[in-house]
Formats: C-alpha cells, sequence, structure tokens
C-alpha cells in the first residue's frame, strides 16, 4: 500500500524513491489522492500516479481505501460517487461518460499483451497454438467486470469468467477453463504462486488494443488536470519512460517476446477517437510491420 502522512508546515514529503518532493508551509494545500486498486498487480500503476504528483512541486497525499469484499465493480461505483477520487482501468465508452479519463496511457499498451497460465499436463499442446482459429479451440478464463471482456467475444472466444481474482486460479487447477490470459507485469508472480500446477505457456502471445488511464471521479477535475498535467511533464522529460522501462524490461526480457507468435485481436470497446498506441518503447521491431494493419496499434 503507498501511502502519505499529512505533515506540519515546515517538513517533507516523501516519494516512493525517498527523494524529497516539496516543503509545506502555512499556504501550501496538500492534493489528497484516494483509490482502491491496493493489491500488488496494481503497484506499477500507483508509482506512475506517484511520479505524475511528484512533477508539480506541491505536497501530496495518496491513501487507499480497502475493506473485505471491495472488488472492483464496488470501488468503480465508489469513484463514480466521488466517493473515492479514482482508479486506472481500460478505457471503454461506458467509463468515459461516467468518469474523467486521462488519456495518456499508463503501461503504453503493454498490458494489452497477454501470456497464457495453463495447467503443466496442457502445455504442450497449448503451446503450440499459432492462430486465431487455433485458440478458438480452447476456452479461457476472464474476470466478470474486467473492462476487457468483450474482446473475447468478438473475437469468437469462449470464456468462463468470476467475479474473484483467487478463484479465476482455482478454476484453472480445476480443468473448468484451458487459459488464463494475464499480463506481462502479472503473470510471473502467479506462475510462482501455483508452479505445482500451473506454468507459463511457451511460443504463443495475445495481443489487442487496450489503453489503461486514470479515471477520476467527475467531482474532481481540478485533481483530472493535475494529474494529466503531471504525466505530460514526466513523458518531456524521460521520466515516464525510465519508470516504464524499469519496471517491465525484466518481463519483456524473461518473456522472450521475440520466439513467440503474436495473435492479435480486435477490441470492441475502444471509443471513437482513442489515440493510437505507441508501442515502441516495448514491442520488438518484427512485429511492428504486422501491427500497422490496425489503425489503434502503432
Amino acid at each position: 500500500m503507498i501511502t502519505r502522512i499529512l505533515l506540519m508546515p515546515g517538513l517533507v514529503v516523501w516519494s516512493l524513491s525517498g527523494q524529497v518532493q516539496a516543503q509545506t508551509s502555512p499556504d501550501d494545500r496538500v492534493v489528497e489522492v484516494t483509490h482502491y486498486q491496493s493489491q500488488a498487480r496494481y503497484q506499477y500503476g500507483l508509482k506512475i500516479l506517484d511520479l505524475a504528483l511528484s512533477k508539480l512541486d506541491v505536497p501530496y497525499e495518496i491513501r487507499s481505501i480497502d475493506y473485505p469484499g471491495l472488488n472492483e465493480a464496488r470501488g468503480e461505483l465508489m469513484v463514480e460517487k466521488g466517493e473515492i477520487d479514482l482508479e486506472f482501468m481500460s478505457t471503454s465508452r461506458e467509463r468515459e461518460k461516467k468518469l474523467i479519463p486521462i488519456k495518456i496511457p499508463i503501461y503504453r499498451g503493454i498490458l494489452g499483451l497477454r501470456l497464457l497460465l495453463v495447467r503443466k499436463e496442457q502445455h504442450e499442446e497449448l503451446q503450440k497454438i499459432a492462430s486465431l482459429e487455433d485458440l478458438r479451440r480452447y476456452v479461457g478464463g476472464h474476470g466478470t467486470h474486467w473492462g476487457d471482456l468483450p474482446v473475447y467475444e468478438a473475437n469468437g472466444l469462449k470464456v468462463v469468467t468470476s467475479a474473484q481474482y483467487e478463484t479465476l486460479f482455482t478454476l484453472l487447477m480445476h480443468a473448468r477453463f484451458d487459459y488464463f490470459h494475464r499480463g506481462l507485469n502479472e503473470i510471473w508472480d502467479e506462475a510462482q504462486r501455483h508452479s505445482k500446477q500451473l506454468q507459463v505457456a511457451d511460443n504463443v502471445m495475445l495481443f489487442y488494443p487496450h489503453p489503461v488511464y486514470f479515471f477520476v471521479t467527475r467531482k474532481r477535475p481540478d485533481l483530472a488536470e493535475k494529474i494529466e498535467s503531471g504525466l505530460s511533464l514526466a513523458i518531456e522529460d524521460g521520466s515516464f519512460e525510465h519508470l516504464f522501462l524499469q519496471e517491465a524490461q525484466q518481463f519483456i526480457e524473461r518473456a522472450d517476446l521475440k520466439s513467440r507468435k503474436l495473435i492479435v485481436l480486435k477490441n470492441p470497446v475502444i471509443p471513437p477517437g482513442t489515440p493510437p498506441l505507441d508501442t515502441s518503447w516495448w514491442l520488438p521491431e518484427k512485429f511492428q510491420e504486422q501491427l500497422m494493419e490496425y489503425p489503434l496499434l502503432r
């Protein structure tokens, strides 16, 4: 969990790196931000949020709101009502209507790159998947409330869903479905936690346009402006790219992307006017020509 402690005037606010961000004074107003995404798989997004706010040269506090049973659906409803300030999720028409989208993809599109977590006894079979037609022979697992669920229906892929993240691993281990598609930054820890029964499939990867934005409650347009300004500054000075590669490079290398077959899926939930994704920070050049066939992927 990332947290900021409100400090008395004259003291300092520290960043995740331990460096001084700003000094408070009687006239300073602390920028307060609440979120509900405190699980380990969300830590990168919180680091980007911290980086953006650190560029504003004002004191700030990031707090996690958490209690038993708080899932993504409930958390998003609380953001919509203004009970929580923000979330970071994949974009959709509905989400952009209900909340304020900051249209700077915080994962640079890499969360749309999916590796497959499979049962060990089925690995030899599934690593041979080489096309969308091959993939349609199998059943995937998916979160009930995840924003990219329509991607799988739109591409003719069968899925089994659950509202509980941990339940999906249990269902996979009990052969209720064949694969669980996971993000590059998620799958290795998950495979390690379930290493007796599950492993990452070799040779295959899925990819679809999947911009993940910060979404701010419409009751805090001031906060949305501040975060967008901070993200723009971080892009300009190179610190965004530095943090991204610091977090992602080990996973990119471990996945050995060049050795895999790339299966591109269409994403029907992307709102009209969504800016194209720039994948140049991380996707091997050999795949760039393949992506040129898709307007949202560059």
